[in-house]
C-alpha cells in the first residue's frame, strides 16, 4: 500500500497532510509550520510550488530504510504525491541514540542540551528540534521537484540546511536557540570528531560515495556528524550573506547543468561557488576536513 494513503487526512493546507492514528496534534504542528515555510520559499524560489504530502507517521506506519525518528523526503514513483515529507509522530530509538552519543562525547555540554530540550522528567526530548527539521525536508522538496540541479548529494544537504536556517532566522527568530543548540554542541565536540575520523567517514567526497549505500554505507550517526557541521555552516553563511546567499545558490543551479557528467568533486565546485554563490560557502568546501 502506498505510504500515507491509509492514514488520516487534514484539509486546509497548500499540500496534502496525512497522519497516523493518535497523531493529529503533531500533524497540525507540522502542517502549520510547513505551510508558512511553503509560502516563504515559493516567493524566494521562482514561484515554485512543489506538489507534496506531509506525512506524520507512527513507528508502525514508518516505511523507510531510515531509522525511525530521522525525517526524510522521498520522490520515488508511486507516492500519493510526487514528493512526500515524512516526519515521526513520536520519539524513537534514533533520538535516544543521538542523545547518548552526545552525552558520551560532550559530557560538559550535555547540561546545555537538557536545558534546551527538556522532557520534563530530567531527560532529553529532541521533539522541538525535529519539528523544525520538517523545513529541512521541505527544502529538499523544492530542490528535487523545483529542478534544482545540484551536482552532489552534500550540496543538496547544505541547500536544505541553509533554507531551514533562513526561514527560522527571518520568520521565527524565537526558535533559533532550538535550531542551533544541538548542532553547536555536536560540531564543537572534539571527542565526537576524533571518533568519526577514526571509525567513520568525514570528507565531502566520502559522503558522496557512502551515504546512499554502496559496499560500505555510513551509519546514521556518522551522517548526523555531517549534519552538525552543515548546520553550523548554514548559520555562518546566513550571517554573512543573508537571504541573498540562499537565492544565489538557487539561481546558480535552477534548471542549469554546470557539469556534463558525474564524478563532481568538492574541489571542482569551489570556483563556481566562490564566484556565483558565496565566498563563505566556497571557503568552507575548500577547507573541509
Amino acid at each position: 500500500m502506498t505510504m500515507g494513503s491509509e492514514l488520516g487526512h487534514l484539509d486546509g493546507y497548500p499540500f496534502e497532510v496525512r497522519y497516523s492514528h493518535g497523531s493529529v496534534a503533531r500533524a497540525r504542528v507540522a502542517a502549520e509550520l510547513t505551510a508558512d515555510a511553503y509560502t516563504y520559499f515559493s516567493r524566494m524560489f521562482s514561484g515554485v510550488e512543489p506538489d507534496i504530502a506531509v506525512i506524520v507517521a507512527s513507528k508502525a506506519d514508518w516505511r523507510s530504510i531510515q531509522p525511525y525518528g530521522l525525517p526524510y523526503f522521498n520522490d520515488d514513483d508511486g507516492q500519493i504525491r510526487p514528493g512526500i515529507v515524512v516526519m515521526p509522530a513520536e520519539r524513537g530509538d534514533f533520538w535516544k541514540a543521538m542523545g547518548e552519543d552526545l552525552h558520551e562525547a560532550s559530557p560538559h555540554e550535555y547540561a546545555r542540551l537538557l536545558a534546551t530540550y527538556p522532557d520534563g522528567a530530567g531527560g532529553l526530548d529532541l521533539q522541538p528540534f525535529f519539528d523544525l527539521v520538517t523545513i529541512h525536508e521541505l527544502g529538499h522538496a523544492y530542490e528535487v521537484l523545483g529542478d534544482l540541479r545540484l551536482p552532489t548529494f552534500w550540496l543538496g544537504e547544505i541547500f536544505a540546511n541553509l533554507a531551514l536556517h533562513a526561514y527560522i532566522a527571518v520568520k521565527r527568530p524565537q526558535d533559533l536557540n532550538t535550531l542551533e543548540t544541538l548542532s553547536s554542541v555536536g560540531a564543537r565536540s572534539t571527542r565526537l570528531d576524533a571518533r568519526m575520523r577514526n571509525e567513520g567517514y568525514t570528507t565531502l567526497d566520502e559522503l558522496e560515495d557512502h551515504y546512499t549505500g554502496g559496499d560500505d554505507p555510513m551509519s546514521p550517526l556518522n551522517y548526523v556528524w555531517y549534519q552538525h557541521r552543515w548546520q553550523r555552516l548554514a548559520a555562518t553563511m546566513f550571517d554573512a550573506d543573508g537571504e541573498e546567499g540562499l537565492v544565489r545558490l538557487w539561481n546558480c543551479f535552477h534548471e542549469i547543468d554546470h557539469f556534463s557528467s558525474g564524478g563532481v568533486t568538492a574541489s571542482l565546485l569551489v570556483p563556481l561557488l566562490n564566484t556565483e554563490v558565496s565566498e563563505i560557502l566556497a571557503q568552507a568546501v575548500q577547507n573541509w576536513q
